[in-house]
């Protein structure tokens, strides 16, 4: 068999890099130490394979599930669920006046912005060793169901990098046409990103068309996809992200919405479920602390999701009053899936449940207490973390076709998917084609946060961005994020110290961040900014070595401190 020779390239034990150090860096003779541990896993043709597969499991590790990844914190920035524990740097972002996120990598919850950078490149290079491989010996082909194994390595490159593309303002393109050897990577501002993640996920599409094979239940647990259903979960997955990647309303109405119904309606045919593991490796941040019935401590739910028909004035109220005087209170909500519907604000819905007072700790401030929780998947918690729990959400991506049909003119046809869970589910007064665009948008931005409640990461948050313009924190419901918020984050000032480059940051009224990613930043302690984009790196530091990504510790080059960027 021919085997992939990396050769010599220059991996320094300080791994930094300016732009003028390129020509530096990789004119060095020096072995690439990390060659022999490609080769040795690269040996077997089985072992190329479970490196593609097991990349899915690196993603969703570092997105769904894992300690630190950054769902909850932007869950409560996205004013989802709301508590005011630290972790994650979910007070930092839920707190108001919004405050710059403080991007250094000695900061206490820098895993907010470190785990699904780090883990977005390690399951990029499990994928590259793969695909690489796989170009690189021809025999390979018959060894294993290549096609099988290219789709799925394009699908997860089509994950790593919609993750990037919408939680960062910048990031580095890395997919197999890239050589580790002698090739330099940019920093590219978001859409850069967002197209390559696109352009992945369609070629993933392309190659499973058509193609009859059944992934092994260990790659996506307990789902051993056919050719067919890896097509609908790749088109899911653009349905869900597209919109998702605009970082105002002018992004959003930007959309390609065809597109987006287009993806809708060849994606899933019902909720896509991943079987769970007992708290080992197939876990749902959201579904395991997101459902709250029997520890009372962790979450709650926000009043800006579910106030939005409390009957009582009492949100009302709540809105108008000053931000910090806030606290927890009863509502009577028309909507069944909140609280009972025959005006008893004490009585959950299907839902939502009354918890009682809040019980996070008044010193951090009530403004983040809530009386009601979550509960529709508790039956998934109580029953031990072993059943199946929703990964995608059918009804969901129906309101993602609907805000399509709505932006294209479709009332009716809008109308008649919002309606299907607000009457059906909610028990709410039908939605109307003859209500104004703005009216309708607002109904469905309700259910989808209702439908989607704990079960997309990041979801509430980036939809916040781009459904609705910067406003104060009251007094008036809104859809868009409070002043402040940052629209995105930074690259992690844990790579930005190894790259030799100038923090920055977003956060802060008049520093939420533009369209584009490239404005300057001053925010306290920040200096304005040179920028990510234009930063020119080798490759060999964007990529993660086998060991790296097995957690083992290793002398080598800039990929190889990122062993200790998560804590």
């Amino acid at each position: 068999m021919k085997w992939l020779r990396l050769g010599s390239v220059a991996l320094l034990s300080l791994a930094f890099v300016a732009c003028d150090d390129i020509e530096t860096l990789t004119d060095l003779d020096v072995t690439n130490q990390n060659n022999p541990d490609r080769e040795r896993a690269l040996a077997e043709a089985g072992d190329i394979e479970s490196l593609i597969g097991g990349a899915f499991q690196i993603w969703w590790d570092e997105t769904n599930w894992g300690d630190g990844e950054p769902g909850w914190a932007l869950s409560t920035t996205g004013e989802e669920g709301t508590m005011s524990w630290g972790n994650y740097g979910m007070q930092q972002l839920a707190s108001e006046p919004r405050e710059a996120w403080p991007n250094s990598s000695s900061w206490r919850y820098a895993s907010h912005s470190e785990d699904g950078w780090y883990g977005a490149y390690a399951a990029l290079s499990s994928v590259y060793d793969g695909l690489v491989a796989l170009a690189t010996d021809p025999d390979l082909s018959g060894a294993f169901d290549a096609v099988r194994a290219t789709a799925f390595g394009k699908l997860v490159q089509g994950l790593s990098h919609g993750l990037l593309a919408q939680f960062y303002d910048s990031a580095f393109v890395f997919n197999e046409s890239v050589d580790i050897v002698t090739d330099v990577l940019e920093l590219q501002a978001y859409p850069a990103v967002a197209a390559e993640a696109v352009a992945n996920l369609e070629a993933a599409i392309a190659t499973a068309s058509g193609a009859s094979f059944e992934l092994p239940a260990s790659w996506i647990n307990g789902r051993p996809l056919t050719g067919p259903e890896l097509v609908e979960y790749a088109h899911a997955q653009l349905a869900r992200m597209i919109p998702r990647f605009a970082r105002d309303p002018a992004e959003r109405a930007a959309v390609d919405w065809a597109s987006v119904i287009a993806h809708v309606d060849a994606g899933i045919k019902q909720d896509f479920m991943i079987q769970g593991d007992a708290n080992v490796l197939w876990q749902h941040y959201g579904v395991k602390w997101g459902n709250q019935t029997t520890n009372e401590t962790w979450s709650r739910a926000d009043y800006k999701t579910i106030g939005l028909y409390d009957r009582t004035g009492a949100y009302d109220t709540w809105l108008a009053t000053f931000f910090e005087d806030r606290d927890d209170f009863v509502m009577i909500s028309d909507d069944a899936r909140v609280t009972d519907p025959t005006g008893d604000g004490t009585v959950g819905g299907t839902d939502f449940r009354y918890g009682g007072e809040s019980v996070h700790r008044v010193a951090r401030g009530t403004e983040h207490h809530s009386s009601y929780a979550y509960e529709r998947y508790a039956d998934f918690v109580n029953g031990g973390e072993s059943a199946l729990f929703p990964h995608i959400k059918y009804d969901v991506q129906q309101l993602q076709k609907a805000e399509g049909l709505l932006r294209m003119g479709d009332k009716q046809g809008a109308v008649d998917i919002i309606n299907v869970t607000r009457v059906g589910r909610g028990g709410l007064p039908p939605a109307d084609a003859g209500a104004s665009e703005a009216e309708l948008m607002e109904m469905l931005n309700y259910e989808r946060r209702i439908e989607n409640f704990a079960i997309c990461m990041g979801c509430a948050f980036f939809d916040r961005r781009g459904l609705g313009p910067i406003v104060p924190t009251g007094p008036n419901h809104h859809d868009g994020p409070i002043e402040g918020t940052p629209l995105h984050f930074a690259v992690p000032g844990l790579e930005l110290e190894i790259l030799q480059k100038k923090l920055y940051t977003f956060g802060g009224p008049g520093s939420e961040g533009t369209a584009l990613g490239l404005g300057a930043v001053g925010a306290a302690g920040f200096e304005p900014q040179e920028r990510g984009a234009g930063t020119m790196v080798p490759a060999s530091i964007v990529y993660r070595s086998l060991e790296q990504r097995r957690g083992d510790e290793s002398p080598l080059g800039g990929a190889a401190a990122s062993l200790t960027r998560y804590h």
